[in-house]
């Protein structure tokens, strides 16, 4: 299994705050580093960290978590 962390940010559709989220992707197979770059350059901006592990998972085929804090509350979204 490989393992791909990064940071993203992106603005909430909710109040436009900025919003940092740390993203794993675990694929038993290779992405190219570039791939995982571009998805998130093309990702749509605002965009509810719901939908940003959704969208990943689509993108990507992969396992895909998106970790972020909104207004003090830890959320943690897991897409198999």
């Amino acid at each position: 299994m490989n393992t791909y962390q990064t940071t993203h940010q992106s603005k909430c559709p909710n109040g436009q705050l900025n919003d940092t989220y740390q993203i794993t992707i675990k694929s038993p197979t290779t992405i190219m580093v570039e791939d995982i770059m571009t998805t998130l350059k093309q990702c749509p901006n605002p965009i509810y960290q719901e939908d940003l592990a959704d969208y990943l998972r689509t993108k990507l085929g992969t396992v895909v978590v998106v970790e972020g804090w909104h207004h003090g509350i830890f959320v943690r979204c897991e897409r198999q």
